[in-house]
């Protein structure tokens, strides 16, 4: 699928539909409208591929997983699988958002990510 469905189908999984209603797009979280094809491809190729799930216990850096807890792309039981995964890991999830919970929920984010990292730099 590609074009206009294919963009549709993707904002639905990152925005619920009364942001999409209260923040008409285009959204830059669907990607760089610059990149060719190829390098789309060769981006989901790599990302396809990445596992890291082996590493995640020796993280030692503070970490804060947050997720929306309506999110189609990654479900939310994810934050939590992570959160188990990393020592010491921190969670939030955002009620209601989806995907994009960084643009759904920005004023709430915001203070949460200032304070985690205040608080990690103490």
């Amino acid at each position: 699928m590609a074009g206009p469905d294919a963009t549709q189908v993707m904002t639905d999984l990152m925005y619920t539909p009364e942001w999409q209603a209260a923040n008409p797009g285009p959204y830059t979280v669907l990607g760089d409208p610059t990149m060719t094809p190829r390098a789309r491809r060769q981006h989901l190729r790599a990302s396809d591929s990445h596992d890291a799930w082996d590493h995640l216990p020796e993280i030692t850096a503070p970490t804060f997983i947050l997720h929306g807890s309506d999110d189609r792309f990654a479900p939310v039981v994810n934050a939590e699988i992570l959160a188990s995964a990393i020592p010491d890991a921190r969670t939030h999830v955002f009620d209601g958002a989806r995907h994009a919970y960084f643009d759904e929920c920005r004023a709430e984010a915001s203070p949460l990510v200032m304070n985690f990292l205040d608080d990690s730099a103490s």
